[in-house]
């Protein structure tokens, strides 16, 4: 027990074992993981009896074999596109390029797509996983990088701002957040992206807070670009993510990484078809196989269920905070768009020691800091440096582990 945990004069709590929820859901163990946010846990029981039955017998890299068991990666790599694009509504399968992760196939459009003097919008609610990039093409290349601010109460991007720069300014690509990291806020995609392109402006949608559990279709928002991960609400594993592409855009988009494809290896050239235009390498199959496994068991549970479920367990969580003392919650988590996310503070209390306690005295998994998102936190509390604590609730959370986490906080607050 650290000293911090010692000075709060919180006792150390050992949580009983969660029991076997439904069928295809793991038994919990002693830790209550609420950091979903960062990385789904734990994930359905058929997405690491996957993993592992791959891992002994699987024994083959895909595209380079013909071999009975290439060929079963082939096509098990195959029936993942075809699964994921029914998931995002991506018509084309093809158009799917595996990545390492969501911040993989950020930088692939933003490093591939913007050329120097391009003007690129972005918002402040963004991650650095697109503001870390666009910098360092503004300082390499001379990009121009506007960022819209947005409604601190609403959490909503401000309209009228994003209109007017698209208005006045040749924009070549906008950058939409879909959820916040930091305050969940879902954004209306649809309508921003309809503005951008009627000023002749692509979209690239970072759903890395969506993707799986939140209802998207990239055919219905009609963006180029969608960027997600694949470990997070797609409930894949880590090492994992997803490009999707509009067709016929990946010809403006040259390829991040070149080498051995497993198809025309008489050519020095990259090959121009999708997807092995962008998938150069053997592929992580262990994380698509995983993935295989973790879109085939939420398209078997549908979207909207799983939706619902967080919903409801982000809700309780959000309404009993509201009601402690010395608790404040960041005002967009309590919009009803809500993908997930908890953010809050307690009193004038640090909000590492916070995490530190709640896992130390409540073996409680959160997240505390400014979440990769500074320009948001300058945005809501300009005075602030520290950040927030983020609890994020995951498909498999129950009404009891919320209960647990309130109770923790209240403990906690009437310490601090």
């Amino acid at each position: 027990m650290s000293e911090l945990v010692r000075r709060s004069g919180l006792r150390v709590q050992t949580l009983n074992p969660r029991e076997q929820g439904n069928s295809g859901c793991p038994v919990r163990n002693s830790l209550l993981y609420l950091d979903n946010a960062a990385t789904s846990f734990p994930k359905p029981d058929s997405v690491c009896d996957a993993v592992d039955v791959w891992m002994r017998g699987g024994a083959a890299a895909a595209g380079r074999g013909t071999h009975r068991k290439a060929e079963a990666a082939d096509r098990m790599i195959d029936e993942c596109r075809r699964q994921l694009a029914t998931l995002l509504g991506v018509s084309i399968p093809a158009q799917i390029v595996f990545t390492l992760n969501c911040t993989d196939s950020l930088n692939t459009v933003l490093q591939g797509f913007l050329e120097p003097g391009d003007a690129v919008v972005a918002t402040a609610l963004d991650h650095n996983s697109v503001l870390r990039p666009l910098e360092a093409l503004r300082q390499r290349i001379g990009i121009a990088v506007e960022i819209i601010p947005f409604d601190p109460v609403t959490g909503l991007i401000d309209a009228p701002r994003f209109t007017q720069v698209l208005a006045e300014k040749k924009i070549r690509l906008v950058v939409l957040n879909h959820a916040s990291n930091v305050t969940g806020r879902v954004q209306s995609v649809a309508e921003l992206t309809r503005v951008a392109h009627a000023h002749g402006a692509s979209v690239l949608l970072d759903a890395a807070q969506t993707a799986g559990h939140w209802p998207l279709s990239m055919a219905e928002l009609d963006v180029d670009f969608l960027a997600a991960a694949g470990h997070k609400g797609l409930l894949g594993p880590l090492g994992t993510g997803i490009l999707c592409l509009r067709r016929g855009l990946e010809t403006q988009l040259p390829p991040l990484r070149f080498g051995g494809t497993g198809t025309a290896s008489e050519s020095l050239v990259q090959p121009s078809d999708m997807p092995t235009r962008f998938e150069s390498g053997n592929l992580n199959l262990p994380g698509i196989v995983g993935l295989h496994a973790a879109t085939k068991w939420i398209l078997t549970q549908g979207v909207e269920k799983l939706r619902s479920q967080i919903h409801a367990r982000t809700a309780q969580l959000l309404e009993e905070l509201k009601r402690l003392q010395n608790v404040s919650v960041l005002r967009p988590c309590l919009e009803s768009s809500n993908c997930g996310i908890v953010s809050f503070n307690i009193g004038h209390m640090d909000c590492q020691d916070v995490a530190m306690i709640l896992d130390q005295s409540f073996d409680i998994q959160s997240r505390a800091g400014l979440h990769c998102a500074p320009l948001l936190h300058q945005t809501l509390d300009p005075r602030s440096s520290h950040g927030t604590i983020r609890l994020s609730p995951g498909v498999f959370t129950t009404e009891d582990d919320i209960a647990h986490a309130v109770q923790a906080v209240r403990e906690i607050a009437a310490h601090a």
